[in-house]
């Protein structure tokens, strides 16, 4: 059995924390075991993240601490390490790149990283990225989650040899629409049954540029004044987010859900989806949003190119254009014939190339491969 620590900063249910969710749940059975070290302040009570892994019977370990670095989580993690015989651990962001660096220095350990997204908003996310940066290059494996990510990881000195692509997926028998109710967001939000919805799903951070979105609503408004905009998650942009839809005059189109656990409500009651973000890895919510038979418009950051062909799969514009996004959610509202096609396109797209077990068997290879290489690596150095 290899038994895998994955470590990861967070207390929502995200992209990446879904994948490492239904890696451990798709596991191969008697070769595979996964288990989640999450990092908690000791005065935290259990969170939304750590509440999904339990009730999927994934096992959790709070590495819990009295500030958000502290040192003492190195010897947390070397215990769990002992106790729960773990032969790899694998980080999942900045914080917990350097942090698993630094237990391999201390106890001897396979370590691999998986490269989901750039983030570098704050000065404490810039200096997370930098230390992440010069630890990067030592992991024994990085895992990117598109071919862009895959190239800006090796242009950033990680050796090319070190460096795996797979790409993000998802399991699509869980986005099936006719399994999920509709009107549930609708009427919870006070939006008419048939009013136009354009979703915007993801944390509320400068990086996913809701901004961008909410002054391309106002341009748009003057055309379509009954179309709404809801924006499901949470996060530190959520006040200028609000106070630009007043500013804006939006507020009475606008409508902040806050996180949601569970996302399939949202994509069954809108009519399309707005990813309008400054950088992505592989994001999640476009391949579940096509599943869910809805059409894309995306900005062209990241790994978006690999599942949205313009004309084919969606509609792919420029990052920090809210004229350009103006003009693709016109072109979605004007025509829905064409955004239906999109759609039934990029959903075809999905089921054929997204498969989440596909996405199980390559990572569990480069494992096995992974720890068979420093096997007889030590073999033969003794």
């Amino acid at each position: 059995m290899i038994n895998v620590l994955h470590l990861r900063d967070t207390d929502r249910i995200c992209g990446p924390g879904k994948t490492i969710m239904e890696t451990a749940l798709a596991a191969t059975p008697g070769e595979f075991s996964h288990t989640v070290g999450l990092f908690q302040l000791a005065s935290e009570p259990p969170n939304a993240y750590e509440e999904a892994l339990a009730a999927r019977g994934i096992g959790v370990i709070p590495i819990r601490t009295t500030s958000r670095f502290d040192p003492r989580m190195i010897g947390t993690i070397i215990r769990a390490i002992r106790d729960h015989d773990i032969h790899l651990v694998h980080a999942h962001d900045y914080k917990s790149e350097i942090l698993t660096y630094l237990v391999s220095r201390l106890h001897r350990v396979p370590i691999m990283t998986t490269m989901h997204g750039w983030i570098m908003n704050d000065l404490r996310y810039r200096t997370y990225w930098r230390a992440a940066r010069f630890v990067r290059p030592k992991f024994d494996l990085v895992v990117a989650v598109s071919g862009q990510t895959r190239d800006a990881v090796i242009a950033h000195g990680v050796p090319r040899h070190k460096v795996a692509l797979v790409r993000n997926a998802i399991v699509t028998a869980n986005y099936d629409p006719s399994t999920v109710d509709s009107g549930v967001i609708r009427s919870r939000a006070g939006i008419p049954p048939t009013a136009r919805v354009v979703g915007c799903i993801g944390r509320l951070s400068r990086e996913k540029g809701q901004l961008d979105l909410l002054h391309a609503a106002a341009d748009v408004r003057r055309s379509h004044p009954a179309t709404w905009y809801v924006f499901a998650g949470d996060g530190p942009d959520r006040p200028h987010v609000e106070a630009l839809a007043r500013e804006l005059g939006l507020a009475d189109r606008v409508v902040l859900l806050g996180h949601q656990p569970d996302v399939r409500p949202v994509f069954r009651d809108i009519d399309l989806l707005a990813l309008t973000s400054h950088t992505e890895g592989f994001p999640n919510v476009i391949l579940e949003a096509l599943c869910m038979g809805k059409p894309v418009l995306a900005t062209d950051v990241g790994g978006v190119r690999e599942i949205v062909f313009p004309g084919e799969t969606g509609i792919l514009i420029e990052p920090h254009d809210p004229a350009a996004i103006a003009r693709g959610l016109r072109q979605l509202l004007d025509h829905p014939d064409e955004a239906a096609r999109l759609a039934a396109a990029g959903r075809a797209l999905v089921n054929e190339r997204f498969s989440f077990r596909q996405r199980v068997l390559a990572e569990e290879a480069l494992c096995r491969n992974l720890l068979r290489g420093m096997r007889e690596g030590a073999t033969a150095d003794a």
